[in-house]
């Protein structure tokens, strides 16, 4: 969830909701959200969005794509929006987990918890970082943001309600024969800190252990090990968490080699870090 990449303003994702899918909106008012009276804690939330982003949040049912059960994300404009699937809109109970879980997202976000983006510099053999490796940036953020929040979905019952880690263990026995690579040792890192069965934990283990894939079980538990590990008390603690994870997603090809964040000037409403490389001799100058 929440794996949007990029901030669009209202009128550019009004036009391209309107020309690419149907929706469904459903204007919020102190009964409802998205159709359903959400519980007081959740209104709570919904309640700090708007109060320190000034703002109304924009939520919408759309059909969304690449298995998503829901986005959220800040405008440009400032503007809190919350995208949800189609196929919640006829049952309350998963409907509301779901938009529960992106507005902790978006929680974080009005309370400067960044968001990660590879600065179009940062080059791979595939081409640049952004267009081939951003998403699994993206994955690794939610990843540190859910273990965050862990205690909030685990009072909420929102982790009976929704599967947050997806059929790891079916997917990659499609994929046998095929090398591991990044996706996998963040599908095995998710299914570590988010499946709530340790057989179903160790059933993944077994399929990347069949299929190879060393790597990624190596990578996907290190990830693990360091997000379960860490104190996520402040902003400034999910950066320094982020950039222990990505050194390890992505080890440098030299040890003078490293990744650095620097914030987004151009970002008003919301925190986000760019990801750059650097070498040590740099840094100390």
């Amino acid at each position: 969830m929440n794996l949007i990449p990029k901030t669009f303003s209202v009128i550019t994702l009004n036009l391209l909701i309107s020309l690419t899918i149907c929706v469904s909106v459903f204007a919020q008012s102190s009964d409802g959200f998205l159709g359903i009276k959400l519980r007081s804690e959740v209104q709570a939330i919904v309640k700090e969005i708007e109060r320190k982003t000034g703002e109304e949040i924009y939520a919408e049912f759309i059909d969304q794509r690449d298995f998503l059960l829901g986005s959220s994300f800040i405008t440009e404009e400032g503007v809190p929006v919350v995208l949800i699937d189609f196929s919640f809109e006829d049952n309350p109970k998963k409907l509301e987990a779901v938009i529960a879980h992106e507005l902790l997202h978006l929680r974080l976000r009005v309370n400067n918890y960044p968001t990660f983006v590879f600065s179009p510099r940062v080059q791979t053999a595939k081409g640049r970082a952004i267009d081939t490796e951003q998403s699994n940036v993206n994955s690794l953020k939610n990843m540190i943001e859910h273990q965050i929040f862990k205690a909030e979905m685990e009072k909420f019952g929102l982790y009976k309600l929704i599967d947050l880690a997806g059929d790891t263990a079916k997917q990659a026995k499609k994929e046998k024969g095929q090398e591991n690579s990044q996706a996998d040792s963040i599908n095995y890192a998710r299914a570590i800190l988010e499946y709530q069965s340790l057989k179903d934990i160790e059933e993944v283990r077994k399929v990347y252990e069949e299929n190879g894939w060393k790597r990624a079980l190596q990578t996907g538990k290190a990830i693990a090990d360091i997000i379960s590990q860490a104190k996520l008390n402040t902003p400034k603690d999910a950066e320094t968490v982020f950039l222990q994870c990505i050194l390890k997603l992505y080890p440098p090809p030299r040890p003078t080699y490293t990744f650095k964040l620097t914030l987004d000037p151009k970002n008003k409403f919301f925190r986000r870090m760019i990801i750059n490389t650097m070498t040590h001799s740099k840094r100390k100058n």
